[in-house]
C-alpha cells in the first residue's frame, strides 16, 4: 500500500519505502525532524509531511534559498556564507544545526547545492544534526543531470543520514 501521495510519481519506491520507515522509526522512539532546504526547495519537508499516520513527527521545515534566508531564518553568520560559499560543508553543517536550534526536533537535515547550474551542477552539502551528537556531513556530486534528478537523488541521501541519525 502506497502512504505517501504528493511525491509518489517522482520518487524510486525505495525512497518512498525508506522515508516510511524512518517516519515510524522516528514516532516509535518519540523523536521529532525538521528540515533546512537549499535548492531542494521543500521537497524534503513534502515528502516527511506525506506520509499518513506518522507525518506527526515532522516540527518544520526551513526554505532557505537565498544566504540572507540561510542568515534570518537559522542564525547563520553572513561571514560564514561569504568565506565558505552557500554550498559547502560548513554552510550545511551550519543550516543543520540552526534548523536544531530553531525548532523542537531531535534531529535536523539540511541541503545546500548546484541542483542544475552553478560552478558545479550536481554538487550538494547534506548536514544532519542531532543535539548531543557530532554534526554529520556528506558531499555528493550527482553531476548534470537536471534540477528535477538532482532533486529526488538529494531525497534518498536525505532520509539515509536521518536514518542514521536516528
Amino acid at each position: 500500500m502506497n502512504d505517501a501521495e504528493t511525491l509518489s510519481p517522482l520518487l524510486p519506491n525505495e525512497t518512498e519505502e525508506a522515508a516510511r520507515r524512518l517516519l515510524q522509526k522516528a514516532h516509535e522512539r518519540g523523536l521529532m525532524l525538521a528540515t533546512a532546504e537549499s535548492c531542494t526547495g521543500g521537497m524534503l519537508a513534502s515528502l516527511l509531511t506525506d506520509v499518513q499516520g506518522v507525518s506527526h513527527v515532522f516540527d518544520r521545515g526551513f526554505v532557505t534559498y537565498t544566504n540572507e534566508a540561510k542568515n534570518e531564518m537559522l542564525g547563520i553568520p553572513m561571514e560564514v556564507i561569504d568565506t565558505h560559499d552557500a554550498v559547502s560543508r560548513e554552510v550545511a553543517v551550519a543550516m543543520a544545526e540552526g534548523a536544531l536550534a530553531h525548532s523542537r526536533a531531535n534531529i535536523a537535515l539540511a541541503v545546500t547545492g548546484f541542483a542544475d547550474a552553478g560552478r558545479e551542477p550536481g554538487l550538494v552539502h547534506f548536514g544532519c544534526a542531532r543535539a548531543g551528537r557530532k554534526t554529520m556531513h556528506r558531499e555528493e556530486h550527482f553531476g548534470p543531470g537536471g534540477r528535477g534528478a538532482t532533486r529526488i537523488a538529494c531525497m534518498t541521501v536525505a532520509v539515509e543520514m536521518m536514518t542514521e541519525m536516528l
